[in-house]
């Protein structure tokens, strides 16, 4: 019996009291995106944009009565050989407009053209733009006709086009 109870001890003694197994640690994923930061570029925030198509259908339907409109200024330029590969209506707040459309060509130049409701505010709004954007589009361009203003930018490498796009829309 002792030396059952000897046996029984030593085994005892000898097994080591092992703690139970940790779970494993997971390590947390990385963020796909920057934390969310309103009106910062690349935010995932969207409900701002919720308001977007009924300001767009409200500046449709508010358009001012003008000499030279949109469309008169795309169908100008097409006849004089500027092609447009996207053309659509852009948010006129921004520039403090009653109503833009935005045409870009194959060579990325952009030409906005935004109605106001009279030539002082289209004056207004050539000078808002001017120092609003000055340091995000540089070699912008602008230029007033009665109550609509055109904006010419990316084309400090084609100043052919951006000079033709100016002429076009001066003679209108």
């Amino acid at each position: 019996m002792r030396r059952l109870a000897f046996v029984a001890i030593s085994l005892l003694a000898s097994c080591r009291r092992s703690d139970p197994p940790k779970p494993a640690v997971q390590a947390q994923p990385e963020p796909v995106a920057a934390v969310d930061q309103i009106g910062q570029p690349g935010s995932t925030n969207l409900t701002p944009l919720a308001g977007l198509p009924h300001a767009l259908d409200d500046e449709t339907a508010h358009r001012p009565a003008t000499k030279v409109p949109v469309e008169r200024v795309f169908s100008a330029l097409k006849d004089k050989g500027v092609t447009l590969t996207a053309q659509h209506q852009v948010l006129a707040s921004a520039a403090a407009a009653s109503y833009c459309s935005l045409g870009v060509t194959a060579d990325t130049i952009a030409i906005a053209v935004c109605e106001y409701p009279s030539h002082d505010a289209a004056l207004a709004g050539r000078k808002l733009m001017d120092s609003r954007y000055a340091k995000l589009v540089p070699d912008a361009v602008r230029e007033v006709n009665g109550n609509t203003l055109v904006t010419v930018a990316n084309a400090s490498a084609h100043r052919d086009v951006r000079d033709r796009v100016l002429e076009t829309f001066k003679a209108l």
